[in-house]
């Protein structure tokens, strides 16, 4: 593992690995942008340990050995033969504990997008268009964002940038029922439907904290899909899971769509139920660390002994470095 820092300003670059430890790394679905922690010793007592400290705003970039992906035992070697960076972000917080211990928290630079607001006017264009826009407006690197062919009308004025392209994605969500994953990475921003995502990694062993939770709160087995024509609410389409409703009782969506996408009404109403109709399985486990692996991503297991078997979605992801690489993960089952 490598830990580099560097501060434009005051011109300090250095490695700070060896004073540092604690690597935690983690991301989640309902966030934009990955955070990473981690404990520093400056000790102003040792002539060698002082004045380490970081400033806020100071650049740092992890990397890691991909040889101690998915291992039982750690070999951390004098030089490592095949480092990959795994994050590079800002500090954002810095925290001191006693005489000589700072711990600090940096963010990947989806922290401009969350903290920066603009000002935009859509005129019925399509999403693609309006997410190239922002990003251009702001000096957001972009690199790949799918077609996006539902209609934006919309004003937007002092909103984050990251509230803005959601809100985009929201809109294209709710006429066609398809979702996107948004995250930087390195400096560029992608924008990738959901399918596209599924890992190629293979998940060799539970290392342990294994739970459990299945729920129905979430579930919907009736959708209708209406105009949002304020003069004209007709019902466009309307499925329902006859099974569903008779073991559960009546759980209704109603969605709107604009009048001009009614032809697409039964197609989205399929999707919903397909999403919604089923009992919410969720998973928590702690397993053998991979750096592939990151929140919004699709993961195959075979566990039958527990349950775990099939596609599931990583809602969260937690990366520890330390004597060993693992990975507590909250994941969701897919149909």
């Amino acid at each position: 593992m490598k830990l580099e820092y560097a501060n434009v300003t005051a011109n300090d670059n250095r490695e700070i690995t060896a004073y540092t430890n604690n690597y935690k790394l983690s991301d989640n679905t309902d966030t934009l942008g990955q955070e990473f922690t981690f404990d520093l010793v400056s000790n102003p007592i040792d002539a060698n340990m002082a004045n380490l400290q970081l400033a806020m705003g100071g650049k740092v970039i992890f990397s890691n050995d991909i040889s101690n992906n998915n291992r039982t035992s750690f070999n951390d070697s004098a030089v490592s033969q095949d480092l990959r960076q795994i994050f590079t972000g800002i500090i954002v917080d810095g925290k001191k504990s006693g005489i000589n211990k700072y711990s600090y928290t940096a963010f990947d630079y989806a922290f401009y997008l969350n903290k920066s607001e603009t000002s935009i006017q859509y005129n019925d264009i399509d999403g693609t268009t309006a997410i190239r826009q922002v990003c251009d407006k702001n000096g957001v690197p972009l690199g790949s964002v799918p077609i996006i062919n539902t209609k934006i009308k919309k004003v937007y004025e002092g909103t984050p940038v990251s509230d803005v392209i959601k809100d985009i994605l929201k809109q294209a969500t709710e006429e066609t029922g398809y979702k996107y994953r948004i995250e930087v990475r390195g400096s560029e921003l992608f924008i990738e439907d959901y399918k596209d995502l599924v890992l190629d990694v293979a998940i060799t062993g539970i290392v342990g904290d294994y739970n459990y939770t299945e729920s129905i709160q979430d579930m919907k087995n009736r959708v209708l899909i209406i105009s949002s024509s304020e003069k004209n609410e007709q019902v466009l389409a309307n499925v329902e899971d006859a099974d569903s409703i008779k073991q559960f009782g009546v759980l209704q969506k109603v969605q709107k769509v604009e009048d001009k996408e009614k032809s697409k009404a039964m197609q989205v109403a399929k999707k919903y139920l397909a999403d919604l109709n089923k009992i919410k399985q969720t998973f928590s486990v702690r397993v053998l660390g991979d750096d592939a692996v990151r929140s919004g991503r699709i993961l195959n297991f075979n566990q039958p002994i527990i349950g775990m078997e099939g596609k599931f979605l990583i809602k969260n992801c937690v990366h520890d470095y330390g004597v060993n690489h693992t990975m507590n993960l909250e994941l969701i089952k897919q149909e």
